[in-house]
């Protein structure tokens, strides 16, 4: 079924209006509740809308007229989910990164997304969910997001491996689908229940990127 199928979006209204302080799901935490539950469980096309209703308590007459419909909501629940992700790269976003040091780098991003996950698992599935829809919606919803950080470590990727960093008999576009692979499973990989002890596997996890498993 094709996006504008499953999502009959309203022509009228604003769904831009759905996006920061103003966003209307900040004032209902159950139904913000209900929505991840749902969307990380399934796909949006099969995610159900009464389900995430019945969970809330919210009226569908009430939900139209605050999200629009159902892609409405999705926009706006990303919105939260984004803010949420974002706040665990800001400082690190924000600083002046040593170009020079990649490895390291990527080890505080691994960090990041680790205190992510551990922080609420159910929005890293989201997050990673999100990349497994078609083309054409995450194309529609992504309109209403600053570009993802996956976007700058491509980037970055292929400026290190400029610079001599990365091996360049891989193809650069290879080795960043291949980070965005690990730090996407990340919590597949590192499942000690110990904080510590799945920062050091997080390490671990780097090691290997950095120098493989061949015996030396």
């Amino acid at each position: 079924m094709a996006f504008r199928e499953v999502f009959r979006m309203k022509k009228h209204f604003d769904y831009s209006a759905l996006i920061g302080e103003s966003n209307p799901l900040l004032r209902y935490p159950e139904l913000l509740d209900a929505a991840i539950d749902e969307f990380s469980a399934k796909s949006c096309e099969d995610a159900s809308l009464n389900e995430i209703l019945k969970k809330s308590g919210m009226s569908k007459g009430s939900l139209y007229h605050h999200f629009g419909d159902k892609f409405g909501l999705y926009v706006a629940m990303m919105d939260i989910i984004v803010q949420k992700k974002l706040s665990y790269f800001y400082p690190l976003l924000s600083e002046e990164l040593d170009t020079d040091d990649f490895f390291g780098i990527l080890k505080r991003v691994m960090k990041a997304t680790l205190e992510f996950v551990l922080a609420d698992e159910r929005m890293h599935h989201l997050s990673v969910r999100v990349m497994e829809e078609s083309a054409e919606f995450r194309k529609r919803a992504f309109e209403f997001f600053v570009p993802d950080y996956f976007q700058a470590l491509r980037a970055y990727i292929r400026y290190v491996m400029e610079s001599g960093q990365i091996d360049t008999r891989y193809p650069p576009e290879l080795v960043a689908k291949f980070i965005e692979i690990v730090l996407a499973n990340l919590d597949k990989l590192v499942t000690d229940p110990e904080p510590d002890k799945r920062l050091e596997t997080a390490n671990q996890v780097l090691d290997i990127i950095q120098h493989g498993i061949a015996g030396k």
